[in-house]
């Protein structure tokens, strides 16, 4: 038994904040080169000097300078021996949110385009196509396909909001389901 009766959760929430931790060190080269890929999809379909277009791919590029940094700070806090935080949170909910909007954004690039994919499909079935891949429709249709399931997999974006709420914010924990909320005494299962 690892971590001792009732304790599964702690030690799941450990596991997973070392695996947020190695993400957000690397994602941020994962999605860098996808935002290269993005910018020369733009090029190849003439949206390149589409102001909205172009505004939008600056979006995307300031967000991928943002997960950047956060990873540098998670990996000097792990290379001084830190356990990582609410950070890894953060990261985990920051680029899986960010990966459903740029890949919208190929979606609309690529127009009809889109929706008949040619070209060899990512290697992978989550985040981005590996970083040689080629500006196809199959390429970038499959990963649209697939970037919703970043907000699911590895605690979905709800989990990883309460988490911060709880953590960072010192706000009190959710009510759980089958218990009565506390702030409408009866209620006993949320609806959203």
């Amino acid at each position: 038994m690892v971590g001792g009766v009732d304790n599964g959760w702690a030690v799941a929430q450990s596991l997973l904040g070392v695996e947020r931790g190695e993400e957000a060190a690397t994602n941020p080269i994962l999605f860098k080169t996808e935002i290269e890929r993005l910018i020369e999809l733009a090029r190849l379909y003439g949206k390149d000097q589409d102001p909205v277009i172009r505004r939008r791919i600056a979006w995307c590029w300031s967000k991928v300078e943002i997960m950047g940094y956060l990873g540098y700070r998670v990996l000097a806090g792990w290379l001084k021996g830190a356990q990582p935080g609410p950070e890894a949170s953060v990261s985990k909910l920051f680029w899986s949110e960010y990966h459903t909007k740029v890949t919208d954004l190929a979606m609309d690039i690529m127009g009809m385009h889109a929706q008949v994919p040619v070209g060899r499909p990512p290697l992978r079935t989550y985040r981005t196509d590996d970083p040689g891949a080629a500006n196809s429709s199959g390429s970038w249709s499959t990963t649209y396909q697939i970037a919703f399931s970043g907000t699911l997999y590895a605690g979905t974006s709800q989990v990883q909001r309460n988490i911060l709420a709880e953590k960072v914010l010192g706000l009190p924990r959710e009510p759980r389901t089958g218990q009565p909320d506390q702030a409408t005494p009866g209620i006993t299962e949320r609806y959203e």
